[in-house]
Order: structure tokens, then C-alpha cells, then sequence
């Protein structure tokens, strides 16, 4: 139901999802992620987050959101266990994923794409 949203709602509803005290599985499919707003904040709050997957996801946000991003991720590397970025891309030239893929596999968080 995410894609039916509007971006700004998306990145509410995502970004509630990590307040929930007890979310360990996150899997978000076929939706447009604002990358430094919703996401980052997810990984920031969910104080249980384990396992996250984003399948078939536009992943949109400029370089320094993905830093956000690997820098919350990083921040939470001891209670999260994977990360799956599968099937997406990001719609802004100025980010390589690969590189942000690269980036992310150096924490200590399976990470698989």
C-alpha cells in the first residue's frame, strides 16, 4: 500500500515503523524510499530492528543521505543481524549504488544485494 501514498506520507508511515518497540523484520517492496528521511530514521529508531530488506525499491535521496544512512546503520551494527537491497536502483545520478553497497558491506551486517 506504500506506493499509493504520497511521499511525504510514505516517509511518515516508514519512519513510524521504527518506533514500534518490538519490529525485528522490516521487508519494504516495490516502493519509492526517501533514503535520508524515512529509512534513516527507521534504522535510528527501532531499538529491536534485526533484518531489513528493501525489494524492487526506488531508492531516492543525494549522496549524503546514503552517508546518513551507513552512519545509522553503522550506529546499530551490534542488533542489526542483515540488509538485503535487492532489485532496486537510485534514480539520482550523483549516487552509485554500488559504491553505497560497497560501503555498507564493510560494517558487521550481512548485507546482500
Amino acid at each position: 500500500f506504500l506506493v499509493c501514498l504520497r511521499a511525504e506520507d510514505r516517509a511518515i508511515v516508514v519512519s513510524c515503523l521504527g518506533k514500534h518497540p518490538n519490529i525485528e523484520k522490516v521487508v519494504l517492496k516495490d516502493s519509492r524510499l526517501l533514503i535520508g528521511v524515512c529509512m534513516t530514521n527507521l534504522v535510528k529508531n527501532a531499538p529491536k530492528l534485526q533484518e531489513l530488506s528493501m525489494i524492487n525499491c526506488t531508492l531516492q535521496g543525494i549522496p549524503e543521505d546514503f552517508d546518513k544512512f551507513k552512519d545509522a546503520l553503522s550506529a546499530n551494527s551490534q542488533k542489526m543481524k542483515s540488509l538485503l537491497i535487492t532489485d532496486s536502483f537510485a534514480p539520482n545520478e550523483d549516487v552509485k549504488l554500488d559504491k553505497v553497497m560497497d560501503d555498507l558491506s564493510a560494517l558487521s551486517i550481512q548485507v546482500s544485494s
